[in-house]
């Protein structure tokens, strides 16, 4: 009997990490995020059938696992190996949520299902850890997922992307004590019970709340505004397989692309600005005169400013450091976007200068164990580890620089301030006073990697563009390879979007705001507030008889 109980709890919680999982995903086009209501009751069901911390990590590992394999399902597809290793070790990393959980609930000595209401002030300081602070491990399934809806994100221009997991969490609390009201008392109980229709109504004003808000930050939000400006947006469309992006040949043959799509799109539309994606550019222009001339001159004939991403290399100081020797190399690799305006154009090409004026942006957030390998560069021999997937590998990190600037076609000055894909991911990229400053955002993708069989890894960067518009409240242009090519407005709201796989451009008007989110001010603000509110209620003196009394009146069934 005991047997048939525990499959019964694990077939609880593997469904319930499945829905998690699903509502990341699209299903023929169709997102599943509308799953995330109710996508912990099962998991929630199972634990509290369960009465030690080792039972209670084995589920929250079964749970994670799930949720994490459908997440990554694209990048698993991509390279097995990997993608296996890293759903298994984050879902060790997952499931440790769950025994804190078991923890405070043994110290506050209560059993109560509302003491699951715990995980919504545990998850966000452990995801912010984890992701900022730990392992720079990326993935926020709950905020992905609920990036499908924009509407119901407006609220982290306050908290964050780590509001929405304890949002989700708490309306997941409230969905499990109405199931569990509906399982012993019937629908009814909903009607005829006080406590009952108070949890009901508690239930749909949690998830009114962000739509509240929304509706009045579509209200005050374009006050704001700074006007436009129009931007186009290049999509090479190249994604064939058996395409060798270190061949120049075929580098130059995606160039060439990009080049007749930005003729097209300049004669046809006058753009103040085009955004190409990562790595367009098949040379080094720092080191290659005769590259820094080519893009020079068509930048000058086109008479507008060019934002593409590039490979920068910089010389390495004296001594070569241990990485450097190690691969052989007097220079440092970044992956980089660089601005390249008519003005810059003109100077290259009239007055002989090279590239001492070059305005250069360097990827922060490198992919681990493709672009590079955590702590290679003090101990070299782990550079072996490197996955083979993608062109450049062993990449030195950037910081967060200053916005690129450029003046418009009605000879405004404007700033834009570069992501570069896998920064994307992180809300950290850039510092506070750099993103107060830009008045847009460029993203520049290289999604051809991933193929064309699944689409969910491409899908996932456009929820985390999604998120990353909304926390900083900028419009961002996101170039890619492959798609989506796309923009967002302060809103999150994608427009303008270039097809999956195909070559070509979209122009459209981007709004401007240079205001600065209450998030941006203060963006470890509501993840250390969860902490301390997670502190103070651990450590509150209890006792035992009391907390037995309130949760004897908590379960006992109202007249």
């Amino acid at each position: 009997m005991k047997s048939i109980q525990s499959n019964h709890t694990i077939f609880q919680t593997l469904l319930s990490g499945l829905l998690l999982g699903l509502s990341v995903n699209h299903v023929f086009g169709i997102s599943l995020a509308f799953l995330f209501p109710f996508c912990l009751v099962g998991i929630f069901a199972a634990l509290e059938k369960q009465t030690s911390w080792k039972s209670w990590f084995y589920h929250g590992y079964v749970f994670s696992f799930a949720s994490l394999f459908l997440a990554l399902i694209g990048f698993i597809w991509v390279e097995p190996v990997a993608g296996s290793i890293m759903v298994v070790l984050a879902s060790l990393v997952y499931g440790l949520p769950f025994v804190l959980l078991y923890v405070i609930r043994r110290r506050l000595q209560t059993n109560s299902g509302w003491s699951f209401l715990l995980l919504a002030i545990i998850w966000p300081p452990f995801a912010w850890f984890v992701k900022e602070l730990w392992l720079g491990f990326p993935i926020t399934l709950y905020a992905n997922a609920l990036a499908n809806y924009p509407v119901f994100i407006q609220f982290i221009d306050i908290t964050g992307y780590t509001g929405i997991s304890a949002w989700v969490i708490t309306l997941n609390v409230g969905v499990f004590l109405l199931f569990k009201a509906i399982l012993q008392n019937g629908f009814s109980d909903l009607i005829g019970n006080k406590r009952s229709k108070k949890l009901l109504g508690g239930t749909i004003v949690w998830l009114a709340l962000p739509l509240f808000y929304a509706w009045y930050t579509y209200s005050i939000l374009p006050n704001s505004f700074q006007g436009h400006i129009n931007v186009a947006v290049i999509q090479p469309g190249f994604h064939d397989p058996e395409l060798d992006f270190e061949n120049e040949e075929d580098r130059l043959a995606m160039l060439n692309v990009s080049l007749a799509l930005s003729d097209s799109a300049v004669a046809n539309h006058k753009p103040d600005l085009l955004v190409w994606p990562e790595g367009e550019l098949p040379f080094p222009i720092r080191s290659d005169v005769y590259g820094l001339q080519l893009i020079s001159d068509r930048v000058l004939r086109w008479q507008t400013p060019l934002s593409t991403g590039i490979s920068d290399l910089v010389p390495t100081p004296r001594p070569t450091p241990p990485l450097q020797q190690h691969l052989d190399r007097d220079y440092y690799l970044y992956n980089a976007v660089a601005m390249i305006t008519p003005q810059l154009a003109w100077r290259v090409l009239m007055e002989n200068q090279q590239v001492n004026a070059l305005n250069v942006y360097r990827k922060v957030n490198l992919m681990p164990f493709t672009e590079f390998v955590p702590y290679s560069d003090r101990y070299p021999w782990l550079s072996r580890f490197a996955i083979e997937f993608g062109e450049n590998l062993h990449l030195s990190r950037g910081e967060s620089s200053p916005p690129l600037a450029f003046v418009s076609r009605d000879e405004k000055i404007v700033y834009s301030i570069p992501y570069i894909c896998w920064d994307l991911l992180f809300a950290s990229t850039h510092s506070s006073e750099n993103l107060q400053r830009a008045q847009f955002i460029t993203a520049h993708i290289s999604g051809r990697l991933f193929g064309s069989d699944l689409k969910t890894s491409i899908i996932g960067i456009k929820n985390y563009t999604r998120l990353r518009s909304v926390e900083a409240r900028k419009s961002i242009v996101s170039s890619s390879t492959t798609g989506h090519s796309f923009f967002t407005n302060p809103f999150g709201e994608a427009y303008g979007i270039v097809d999956l796989y195909v070559g070509g451009y979209s122009v459209q008007e981007v709004p401007l705001n240079q205001t600065m989110s209450f998030y941006n001010r203060y963006p470890n603000g509501f993840p250390a507030l969860c902490l301390l509110s997670l502190i103070l209620l651990t450590f509150y003196p209890t006792n035992k008889a009391s907390t037995k009394r309130i949760n004897q009146k908590r379960q006992k069934p109202s007249k």
